[in-house]
């Protein structure tokens, strides 16, 4: 009796010691074929003059990979904000955020890119740049810390501007806890000194002054959040939402 109790103890340990079966791993998502990315950007570029970066976009499982496979794609999640957000995009600058159990993609504007990503009191800040015919105006989206609607604006270049050759650049943002502050950006000139300018705000970056010119860099700029490549386990999840 003594010597069936050992082995039934001696069994118990080492079925313990077993390893657990390993999960099976996804298999990796099949690349996006040439036909299927250029039907993807065709979509992209017939909806070019109607898109609204308050609203979802009608993205489509194909178009969502092309926007979250692209190199230019990052994922953005600082302390404090509900994310994570992805941003960027094969075409145009664009954002996926959560929305319930899945994913909601927003097109912010189909001719720009994101050039810097800042971090304040009201949300997240994209600021963008018109990328086509040798660059133009930037623009500023908000994303709200509540996870409401996303407030969009593009912000006019001074006159004195000789554009698109001397298109601006933004340089930083800074922000109060009470919404006041202001955008500077810099232009090159050929054969003049650089033009150096400011958009105030008063709201957090819901509405923005006109450009007003001032001699040189001047504020604090808000943090600048970690990107990272997007994962092929959120790209797949994204894109199937």
């Amino acid at each position: 009796m003594r010597l069936s109790m050992i082995a039934v103890v001696a069994g118990l340990s080492l079925a313990g010691c077993q390893p657990s079966p390993s999960l099976p791993t996804a298999p990796a998502m099949t690349p996006l074929t040439d036909a299927e990315q250029n039907a993807a950007r065709e979509a992209l570029m017939a909806h070019e003059g109607a898109w609204d970066c308050t609203a979802p976009a009608p993205f489509d499982r194909v178009t969502r990979r092309l926007l979250l496979e692209d190199s230019g794609a990052s994922v953005v999640s600082p302390a404090g904000f509900p994310g994570p957000v992805v941003i960027g995009g094969a075409t145009g600058a664009t954002v996926f955020r959560k929305s319930g159990a899945g994913w909601a993609g927003y097109m912010i504007d189909p001719i720009s890119s994101v050039q810097a990503v800042r971090y304040g009191p009201a949300g997240l800040y994209l600021i963008t740049k018109v990328t086509r015919e040798g660059g133009g105006p930037l623009g500023i989206a908000l994303l709200p810390t509540g996870g409401g609607a996303l407030v969009c604006g593009g912000l006019a270049s001074p006159e004195a501007l000789d554009a698109p050759a001397e298109h601006p650049e933004f340089v930083s943002l800074s922000l109060d806890k009470a919404g006041k502050g202001s955008l500077v950006a810099k232009a090159e000139r050929e054969a003049k000194a650089p033009l150096w300018f400011r958009y105030d705000t008063t709201d957090g970056g819901a509405t923005w002054s006109d450009a007003r010119t001032i001699p040189g860099p001047e504020g604090t700029d808000l943090p600048a959040p970690d990107q990272t490549k997007v994962p092929a386990a959120l790209a797949r999840e994204i894109a199937g939402s």
